[in-house]
């Protein structure tokens, strides 16, 4: 049985030999982009809110305050990016209590909790693995509460439509049906809840100082998913061929270690500006084993006994 997870297929879309770094030789590069970073450091924030109670404000500024403890201990490239990912989180603290829950959950069923599961409807031996952000109940349903950083610009109605077809979206409701098929409640789908990384404070001192709106910089919204419809079943379908990719290229490195082919448009780095540490292997002044660059990856998905 193949043990796989959304992000791991996100990884092979872009390019497959990032992705054999990454998930074949589980090496990844030491400090990832600063936006990335600051994506990670407000899932955190939103965890201590949701299951620990606290203000969201309260719960950003002591998680900031850790970070930059943290960041202080690391070196070259992981220290620089640490510091801009500490940067976008400082700027949009102060925003953090115009925020509002508008879909309040009638029950947390679980938050953070890594799982994994098989579908035999679509493959019998692949197992599937995930960590929603949070399930609860909400008017007797179930719902994904998706937690999620934007950047600056995106436009909050385009990510919404777009996620029509996001595969996390579509693996979890797998999963809650399946997890919770006892509590005899229909899944209603996901509640996103976006964050655009802007500056909230801009102009500070001068005339022309201003604060961002809370419309400006969070968005709240429903989607609904069926899992009996036909838009589910394709992208489940198309989940299994990736997968099913996957593990071709799994096989032909094991027999005849074979490297899958770059993407040669991520050379430049995600932004197309940078010469980024995978491509430094490609032409030969660096390797996956230097571990001033890249590091074992690390295993989020594991299920603690």
């Amino acid at each position: 049985m193949y043990a796989v997870n959304v992000s791991s297929i996100q990884d092979f879309m872009q390019c497959r030999f990032r992705w054999w770094c990454k998930w074949v030789m589980n090496r990844e590069v030491k400090g990832s982009a600063p936006a990335l970073e600051a994506g990670k450091l407000l899932h955190l924030i939103f965890e201590d809110h949701f299951q620990l109670g606290m203000p969201l404000y309260d719960a950003g500024t002591r998680r900031f305050d850790e970070y930059v403890c943290e960041c202080k201990n690391y070196e070259g490239r992981a220290r620089k990016t640490a510091n801009e990912a500490a940067e976008i989180i400082d700027d949009m603290i102060g925003a953090f209590p115009l925020w509002e829950d508008k879909y309040t959950f009638d029950e947390i069923l679980e938050v953070e909790r890594p799982f994994e599961i098989v579908l035999p409807e679509y493959s019998k031996d692949i197992l599937w693995r995930g960590r929603p952000d949070v399930i609860g109940t909400y008017q007797n349903r179930i719902w994904h509460r998706q937690n999620r950083g934007l950047a600056s610009g995106m436009n909050f109605g385009t990510y919404l439509n777009l996620a029509k077809r996001h595969y996390h979206e579509h693996l979890y409701p797998e999963y809650a049906v399946q997890q919770y098929k006892k509590k005899r409640k229909k899944y209603g789908g996901t509640i996103f809840n976006l964050v655009r990384k802007l500056k909230f404070h801009t102009n500070v001192g001068k005339k022309n100082e201003k604060k961002k709106t809370a419309a400006e910089m969070f968005f709240t919204m429903p989607m609904a998913i069926n899992i009996a419809d036909g838009l589910h079943k394709n992208v489940m379908q198309c989940m299994v061929q990736h997968v099913e990719e996957m593990r071709y290229r799994i096989s032909r490195w094991e027999a005849a270690q074979e490297i899958p082919a770059p993407n040669e448009k991520m050379n430049g780095g995600y932004g197309g500006n940078a010469e980024d540490p995978f491509f430094l292997v490609l032409i030969g002044k660096a390797k996956l084993d230097d571990d001033t660059i890249f590091k074992e990856r690390e295993d989020t998905y594991a299920i603690q006994e």
